[in-house]
């Protein structure tokens, strides 16, 4: 996760006229090998998600999201999926993307940019680095 402090430390006294290719290859090189964790829950409705994402060196990744919901003394539930494939970062000015292709061929891409508290936002949702933690 210093690694991304530092980027955007970086990024912040860096001139405006930074090259979208270094902005790519910072975020290649900070997301690869690298374990993103985020999760959510709800108490009063006993719902929950973990997702994990690990990014691995060699362009592939793979992605875990589970859940589970109850609503006590009627019914609850639980699921899980796991989807591989390739990742890789792109850029379109100064905005960066994070571009995928499931082993299935499904393909996407999501605006991936680091939030003031350190954390990495890929589409909207917020997750926790861990430098050196993909499971690859």
């Amino acid at each position: 996760m210093r690694f991304f402090i530092n980027v955007f430390c970086l990024l912040l006294i860096m001139p405006v006229s930074v090259s979208a290719q270094s902005l790519v290859e910072q975020w290649q090189q900070g997301l690869a090998g690298t374990r993103l964790t985020s999760y959510s829950g709800s108490v009063i409705s006993s719902n929950s998600t973990l997702t994990v994402i690990d990014f691995c060196r060699d362009g592939r990744y793979s992605y875990y999201k589970e859940g589970s919901w109850s609503v006590p003394g009627t019914a609850g539930g639980a699921s899980n999926n796991r989807i591989n494939g390739r990742w890789q970062i792109s850029a379109q000015g100064s905005q960066v993307f994070l571009m995928y292709r499931t082993d299935a061929g499904e393909q996407g891409t999501f605006p991936v940019y680091l939030q003031n508290n350190g954390r990495v936002n890929i589409g909207g949702t917020a997750f926790a680095a861990q430098r050196g933690g993909a499971g690859c």
